[in-house]
């Protein structure tokens, strides 16, 4: 009975795990399918200072060549209505927020404005989980 137990939960959390996944693609839409290859970037000056299109990640960062656009996937989780956090994650919430901010300003210089404005939505959004978490 345990492994059926087992079997049925993993098929569970998977069924959940990719409805979730789906309902946060079905925001943004598709992905681009013709997505070239990114070169090697050297990133021993600071990744955020690379002439690349970047997103700050909780696990590490993106780094994507001009040529292949923003990653319409990156920073998904963020804006998921399934997405929750609290107090417990707020050093990683306030960095991912001031990396964003960094990103935001590094866009503009570089005339990048939808990434720019990408970056922007994500601080709103970082801002409101931050304000949650805090007050939970």
């Amino acid at each position: 009975m345990s492994l059926r137990y087992a079997h049925l939960f993993d098929s569970t959390v998977r069924t959940e795990y990719e409805r979730a996944l789906n309902l946060a693609k079905s925001h943004i839409g598709p992905m681009p399918t013709n997505r070239p290859q990114l070169p090697l970037t050297d990133v021993s000056g600071g990744w955020k200072d690379t002439p690349t299109i970047k997103s700050r990640l909780a696990g590490g960062y993106c780094l994507r060549a001009p040529a292949q656009g923003s990653c319409p996937y990156a920073n998904i989780c963020e804006h998921c209505p399934s997405f929750h956090t609290d107090t417990t994650h707020l050093g990683v919430l306030s960095a991912q927020r001031v990396d964003a901010a960094d990103l935001a300003a590094d866009a503009e210089k570089r005339g990048w404005i939808a990434e720019a404005t990408r970056h922007h939505a994500l601080v709103t959004r970082l801002d409101t989980l931050i304000a949650q978490s805090d007050s939970a």
